[in-house]
């Protein structure tokens, strides 16, 4: 008697690979990796290894080894696909509730170790980079993140590798900038004060988009013509000149200024101490908005919108294995990259409904599982032996 062992093929997943046309541009067999992929980076426990992924396998180690970097299949459409996919969302959305749309720009280090000379096959395209959470020079990838938003729904949008010497990390945004489409009501490019500049600014005013970021205190200001840094400038700020605001629970002294900076002819410039430490200028932070018709707290309302993207790389480097990876291929790392943005898609809107990435991420599991008790439950209705399916779930 023959018995069918074939390991559930998890309908929802299939599902929603199949609804974006993916089998019109990978083989079946490379379909099946993907959706292994996808159960193996939403399992607990996953680290990013390929060891990790044969465990949710029907294939051997060096078959997806061979699926990431050498496999014949289009990782740029998938690319494609989450950035379509992401604005069509949040494009949508904005539509039905005349929010405004933002896109969210940062950057992290995949730190690894650094192989010694002698080492035959190190990781390709390591670099020197600075980690802005160490504050320090670390040996890794640094990789580019982008997020667009909506209301409550924060959705990757695009995750590549960034590489110092083709081109600078303002032009590299500059080059995704131009991509946006023209906001619907209103659109706001969130940075930190590294993306902070007249350059963005601009690419982002062709679009539609103004800009609200943080700025360094050594950042030079005009006021009444008179060129100062904001921190000189800042040291004359009195209690009669600021006003209380706040955001997220925490409130701030914070002093508004509107006027020229250096290469940007006018724009909101606010000054911010928290409650208990007015005049610290070790506290103090400064905030730029070309947008000033926006009232001060509005402004830092919308910038405390970047936050999801710090979210963003949390969440995938402990859950999804972001920075987790030993393969030792350029072309086989961004291709892990790429599965790993359709995966977090997959979990925010994929499911049915939208959802906050922590919550789909649960409801893969559950449904895996569920697959998994119904396909053994089928087989023991099948009569199939034990064993086989003890081997089907490397178990044996």
């Amino acid at each position: 008697m023959s018995h069918n062992t074939t390991i559930p093929n998890h309908e929802a997943i299939i599902n929603f690979l199949k609804s974006r046309r993916l089998s019109l541009y990978v083989s079946k067999p490379a379909l099946r990796h993907i959706q292994e992929f996808f159960i193996a980076a939403t399992a607990k426990g996953y680290r990013g290894k390929v060891v990790d992924i044969a465990e949710w396998s029907s294939c051997h180690r060096t078959s997806i080894g061979h699926f990431l970097s050498d496999g014949v299949w289009d990782e740029s459409y998938i690319q494609r696909l989450v950035k379509q996919e992401s604005l069509s969302f949040v494009l949508s959305h904005a539509k039905q509730t005349e929010q405004p749309i933002f896109v969210i720009h940062d950057d992290t280090v995949s730190e690894k170790t650094k192989p010694s000379s002698q080492a035959k096959h190190p990781i390709e395209q390591t670099d020197y980079h600075h980690s802005h959470l160490k504050g320090k020079t670390v040996w890794g990838h640094q990789v580019q993140a982008t997020i667009v938003q909506c209301g409550e729904h924060s959705l990757i949008h695009d995750i590549h590798r960034y590489d110092k010497s083709s081109q600078s990390k303002i032009d590299d945004a500059c080059d995704l900038a131009k991509t946006m489409p023209i906001p619907l009501y209103s659109g706001y490019a969130l940075v930190d004060s590294w993306y902070t500049c007249p350059k963005l600014m601009n690419t982002y005013a062709e679009r539609g988009y103004h800009l609200i970021g943080a700025l360094k205190t050594n950042r030079i200001v005009y006021p009444k013509g008179i060129r100062v840094p904001i921190s000189t400038f800042a040291s004359y700020v009195t209690k009669q000149d600021v006003c209380l605001v706040t955001v997220n629970g925490s409130t701030y002294w914070v002093y508004r200024y509107e006027g020229a900076l250096n290469g940007i002819e006018n724009a909101v410039v606010l000054l911010c101490w928290p409650l208990d430490a007015f005049q610290n200028s070790k506290a103090l932070h400064a905030f730029l908005c070309t947008d000033v018709s926006l009232e001060t707290q509005t402004i830092l309302d919308y910038y405390s919108r970047r936050w999801p993207i710090e979210i963003f790389f949390r969440q995938t480097k402990q859950n999804l294995g972001f920075d987790g990876y030993q393969v030792r291929s350029i072309r086989a790392i961004e291709r892990l990259w790429i599965l790993l943005s359709l995966t977090h898609l997959y979990c925010t809107i994929g499911l049915g409904q939208p959802s906050k990435f922590g919550d789909g991420l649960i409801m893969v599991r559950k449904q895996v599982k569920v697959d998994y008790v119904q396909w053994i439950y089928e087989s023991a209705k099948n009569q199939v032996p034990i064993e086989a399916v003890l081997q089907q779930l490397k178990l044996a």
